[in-house]
C-alpha cells in the first residue's frame, strides 16, 4: 500500500497537486473538456440531420400517395407501354 501511495504522490506531484491529478483522470482537463464538447455537438447535429431527414421521408411518402398519376399517364411524356421498359432490362 505504501508502494501505491508514494508512487500517486510523485505522479501528483508532476501534474501540480492532487486536485490535478484528479482532474486529470476524470477527464476534467482541457483536452477531456474539449472532447466532451465535440463530442455533445456532433451528436446534436446528427440528431438534428436525422430528424430533417425522416421529416423529408415522410412527406415525400405522403406526396407520392397523394398524386397516383392515372392510369396511361406518366410523368416524361412518353406512352405508358412495357417496350420501354423491356429495353431496359435487357
Amino acid at each position: 500500500m505504501a508502494w501505491a501511495y508514494a508512487e500517486l504522490a510523485k505522479e501528483a506531484a508532476k501534474r501540480g497537486g492532487p486536485t490535478a491529478l484528479r482532474a486529470f483522470y476524470t477527464g476534467r482537463g482541457i483536452i477531456g473538456g474539449a472532447i466532451t464538447s465535440a463530442s455533445i455537438a456532433g451528436t446534436i447535429a446528427y440528431d438534428k440531420w436525422s430528424k430533417r431527414r425522416t421529416a423529408a421521408a415522410a412527406e415525400t411518402a405522403s406526396d407520392a400517395t397523394t398524386e397516383t398519376p392515372a392510369a396511361g399517364d406518366t410523368r416524361s411524356g412518353q406512352p405508358a407501354d412495357s417496350s420501354r421498359t423491356d429495353r431496359l432490362l435487357q
